[in-house]
Formats: structure tokens, C-alpha cells, sequence
């Protein structure tokens, strides 16, 4: 078995620690607040892992957790305007 398709494997972990699971299940709730969600590439080195950006405003998020948090920012806000503020 080829060592890459071990690691981006994840079918032998519950449901919920599903890294990818997580992000596009995540991904698609942004996009019903038209705000995109943007998996970093994890080679740069110093890059963010996510960014959340609308309107070409870009916010950096250090995890999925500090994604879920602004989201929560941004519909608390009403449809993304805590982006557009910062």
C-alpha cells in the first residue's frame, strides 16, 4: 500500500474525526452564507490551513474549530457581514 493513500485515507476513523468530512461539511454551510471556505496547502510553509474569503477580503482560520467560530460570527452578523468589516 502506497504511504500517501494511508494518509489521506481516513475511512478507518469514526465519522466524526473525519478531517475531510468535517471541512466539506463545513465548506458547504459557509457557502449558504456566501462565504467560501479555502483548505490552505499544507507544504507552504507559515500558511494558514483555512482561509475564509468574500468579496476578495480573505480571513485566515488557524483550524476547523476557529472556522466554526466565525461562521457562527458570521451568521450571528447576518449573511457574512463580520467578513466585510474586517
Amino acid at each position: 500500500m502506497n504511504s500517501l493513500d494511508a494518509v489521506q485515507n481516513d475511512l478507518d476513523l469514526p465519522t466524526g474525526q473525519r478531517e475531510r468530512k468535517a471541512y466539506a461539511t463545513l465548506a458547504s454551510q459557509f457557502a449558504l452564507v456566501g462565504v467560501e471556505l479555502i483548505k490552505g496547502d499544507p507544504e507552504v510553509i507559515g500558511q494558514t490551513p483555512y482561509y475564509a474569503t468574500r468579496y476578495g477580503v480573505w480571513k485566515p482560520l488557524e483550524s476547523l474549530d476557529a472556522a466554526r467560530a466565525y461562521l457562527a460570527k458570521c451568521t450571528k452578523a447576518g449573511r457574512g457581514q463580520e467578513l466585510q468589516a474586517q
